[in-house]
């Protein structure tokens, strides 16, 4: 009958030759040149990877100063869209273009078919009308004002430089033009 024996003892013998195998080549690394060259590449290993991390913490810090200057950008258009989002500004601005708030009895609310409602847009379309003309767009910048100063000039006519409002039946005579004749020559 076999008796199985302990891992230990059957891989003994490979142990000790791999001990053995790994202890001189550490005694020869630490007693020789070997352990100074060791220690040299790890320093600057730990050098270059200290270099790498304070290159990593300035692209940190710079990408939290972008990330706060996009975030207050993103607050004060937010601001703004909800300012021209306000239903009292969209109606004041209405009320200037000349649009009013229909009734609540006008509003209707349109069924979308569509392809019932295809067909009857082109049912219904038609040849257009060269005869209409577009209202003018309402203008609603305000008048500029003229601020040119005008020098009398010395004239010779003495209703010219009075005063108008001296007499009120006078001043529609001074306003109104001069008739002019018009005379052909005989000959």
């Amino acid at each position: 009958m076999a008796v199985p024996l302990p891992v230990r003892v059957l891989n003994a013998p490979f142990t000790r030759a791999a001990r053995r195998r790994t202890t001189g080549v550490l005694d020869a690394l630490l007693a020789g040149r070997g352990w100074i060259a060791l220690v040299f590449v790890l320093l600057v290993g730990i050098v270059f990877f200290n270099v790498d991390l304070l290159r990593m913490n300035r692209e940190i810090a710079a990408n939290a100063d972008r990330i706060a200057v996009l975030k207050r950008t993103i607050a004060r258009d937010r601001l703004d869209v909800a300012r021209l989002a306000s239903t009292q500004r969209i109606q004041e601005s209405a009320a200037q273009l000349g649009l009013m708030q229909p009734a609540p009895g006008e509003v209707r609310y349109l069924k979308a078919r569509p392809r019932r409602d295809a067909h009857m847009a082109a049912k219904r379309i038609t040849a257009p009308n060269l005869a209409y003309v577009p209202p003018a767009p309402v203008d609603t910048a305000p008048e500029p004002v003229d601020t040119t100063v005008v020098e009398p000039t010395a004239t010779t006519d003495p209703a010219a430089t009075a005063p108008a409002a001296t007499d009120p039946a006078a001043a529609p005579a001074a306003t109104a033009p001069a008739p002019t004749s018009t005379s052909t020559p005989a000959g």
